[in-house]
């Protein structure tokens, strides 16, 4: 009769082992540190009754080859370039910090390596905020950032338990952090700032001018066509959520301010030629930022999608409703457009309280 029982070793490590006798002999082997591992190939014993079951093992996939396929898988959902060099340093970053604390194998992380980690993350140092160098300012990274890492982490794992690679996924249990950020007011540009703005705008005025006009974020500006116009009406897919916009009707003075832009043979052609490269971009974002104080724009976040939040301000004070603004603003959710419910003037306000009293 086989039977499996569990010991622990002195460095507190739990093994599982089998106690079988075959043909007359009796075999005691260690079939794993992982109990549903060790589980699977106690059934495979049982039904086999096979001194060489003793000896298999189930198939393991390094870190590196992991992190590998995870990233081939990711970006089957067209993720950016960009973004997978930033998950595939994320998640490095977690194995660098598991090696050192002594969990080599994948299949060895525990929860408590997920909690030591996000302990030491959030109180790790960084200076890439904007213009923190020349300040030597340091800080923490945001809210926001944990979660979005916590999210990523949960992920990986979960692709790796689908996969049989882990006994079980170590970032489960570790919840999400209340954001206090997302909860306040999104900052909008007033009337003066957009001024000085388009001041120094230069060669990214019509692209300041396009955002501002028709609240489309950033980074779906940065990638439309020619071909991505039909007249005076828009359609692309969104890189956030993967939705199509479609059919989206745009003011007659954006068109006009377009211009050539959107005309042409090459419906390949990008809108905003001199935006193709992410410096560039990060040109085009600092132009903004430099008409404010540093701490300001650190405070209120002040970027290129401060446009959209600028947008919604406006749609919003114009009395467009909110059913309205959502579809502009390709919300999935009317949930997330009633963010800037908070922001109609206290005049509009008034007016429909006064309305009550009639």
């Amino acid at each position: 009769m086989a039977v499996i029982y569990e010991r622990t070793t002195n460095k507190g490590i739990t093994k599982y082992y089998i106690d079988v006798s075959i043909d007359g002999k009796r075999y005691k082997r260690c079939l794993s540190e992982y109990k549903d591992e060790a589980h699977k190939l106690f059934e495979t014993i049982k039904r086999e009754r096979s001194i060489d079951c003793l000896y298999q093992q189930p198939e393991r996939l390094s870190w590196s080859k992991a992190i590998l396929e995870f990233l081939k898988y990711v970006e089957l959902f067209s993720v950016s370039h960009g973004h997978v060099r930033q998950i595939d340093s994320r998640l490095k970053s977690f194995k660098s910090f598991c090696q050192e604390n002594g969990a080599t194998n994948l299949g060895s992380i525990g929860v408590i390596h997920a909690r030591k980690y996000l302990f030491f993350r959030m109180n790790q140092e960084i200076k890439n905020k904007y213009k923190f160098s020349p300040e030597n300012l340091t800080t923490t990274p945001a809210i926001s950032t944990i979660n979005r890492e916590i999210s990523l982490y949960k992920r990986f794992f979960r692709f790796c338990l689908e996969n049989d690679w882990i006994p079980k996924n170590p970032w489960l249990p570790i919840r999400r952090f209340p954001d206090p950020v997302k909860r306040r007011p999104r900052y909008h540009f007033s009337d003066k700032e957009l001024e000085k703005i388009f001041q120094v705008a230069e060669e990214f005025y019509d692209y300041y001018y396009f955002l501002l006009f028709t609240g489309i974020r950033p980074t779906d500006a940065f990638g439309l066509k020619v071909g991505s116009f039909d007249g005076r009406y828009l359609s692309f897919q969104m890189r956030k959520t993967g939705d199509w916009m479609s059919n989206i009707p745009m003011p007659d003075h954006v068109i006009k301010t377009l211009g050539n832009r959107i005309k042409g043979e090459n419906m390949d052609q990008l809108v905003f030629t001199e935006l193709a490269s992410d410096r560039q971009r990060r040109y085009c974002r600092r132009r903004v930022q430099e008409v404010f104080e540093p701490e300001f724009v650190r405070e209120k976040f002040i970027n290129l999608h401060t446009f959209r939040h600028t947008y919604a301000h406006r749609m919003l004070d114009r009395g467009m409703p909110k059913e309205v603004l959502q579809t502009f603003l390709g919300h999935k959710s009317i949930r997330t457009t009633e963010i800037y419910a908070n922001w109609v003037k206290s005049e509009e306000l008034e007016k429909w309280v006064l309305a009550l009293n009639d």
